[in-house]
């Protein structure tokens, strides 16, 4: 069934929240993050941060179901396909954000089966009404089939299917990797972290029973590891004042536990003092499972 055009413009409840200490280290825990700008004051001001900064998907939080976007998640499959955030600044310890989503376009596919892309916008502001984050989430929206029995690529998946492709390595300097051995067990910390609690990242039944051979990990999950890597570089500089201005990603293929995934990035050019950079995930098989971009600024 086509989504109703009606829904352009739709926007839901503004979530309203403080950010704490101690949700920054849990979600730092559950993506595997050491840096000690996520927990040592002294650490994030040497860094140049007024406060303990979040970690660049922390927002994520901030989370929308299907249903305040208008979609029905009883008769549509969500697969989402990119997401991006955008940063005014560095968001810190003991800010105020409110935050609420928008539905800012609608392109009907004219395939059978119904097939949509939606444009859903996250808008986060200060206490003050400052504008200091925006997200872009890209989302397909099919028509369940008559069994009710989706394919693997299901809402949440983080990819469009079960494997991915091997690619060419984006040219450009090359900054250090990480290695992420994902695990149920971080799946399920992230889940809390995130408050995204789908079945299909925490209960193998549910699970298999839209079609997957087991569970799968968020795709937020991986989008969380490139930012690490930009992090990480970013402090390993001993430059202050350098922070992650926008992140963006595209879903190709799911990670499920016990893959082992290479989370690597490449520098672009330097444009008013950002830094742009080319981001990628493998997984053991060679596999491209996510790819992405960023602009940094560069501290001094």
């Amino acid at each position: 069934m086509p989504l109703d055009p009606a829904l352009v413009g739709h926007e839901t409840a503004t979530q309203t929240g403080v950010i704490t200490a101690e949700d920054v280290r849990q979600f730092a825990d559950a993506i595997g993050d050491s840096n000690p700008i996520f927990r040592d004051p002294a650490a994030a001001q040497l860094a140049g941060y007024a406060a303990i900064p979040t970690p660049p998907t922390f927002i994520t939080r901030f989370r929308v179901s299907f249903a305040e976007a208008g979609l029905d998640p009883e008769h549509s499959q969500v697969l989402h396909g990119e997401q991006e955030y955008t940063y005014i600044r560095p968001l810190v310890v003991g800010e105020s954000l409110a935050a609420r989503h928008r539905v800012a376009s609608i392109r009907q596919s004219a395939r059978a089966g119904g097939m949509a892309i939606m444009t859903l916008e996250q808008l986060v502001d200060s206490a003050s009404g400052e504008r200091v984050a925006t997200g872009k989430s890209i989302v397909i929206v099919r028509d369940t089939p008559p069994d009710g029995k989706a394919p693997a690529a299901t809402a949440g998946s983080g990819g469009s299917g079960s494997g991915g492709k091997s690619q060419a390595t984006p040219q450009g300097e090359a900054i250090p990797s990480l290695v992420k051995h994902v695990t149920q067990e971080q799946i399920d910390a992230y889940a809390d972290a995130s408050g995204d609690h789908n079945p299909i990242h925490i209960n193998p039944e549910a699970a298999r029973a839209v079609g997957l051979d087991g569970t799968i990990a968020h795709g937020m999950l991986s989008m969380a590891f490139l930012g690490q890597v930009v992090t990480d570089w970013l402090t390993a500089r001993n430059a202050s004042g350098g922070w992650l201005a926008r992140l963006r990603v595209r879903f190709q293929a799911m990670a499920r536990p016990g893959d082992t995934l290479t989370c690597q990035g490449a520098l672009g050019e330097v444009k008013d003092g950002r830094q742009r950079l080319e981001l990628w995930i493998d997984n053991q098989h060679g596999e491209r499972l996510t790819t992405g971009d960023a602009d940094a600024v560069l501290g001094v």
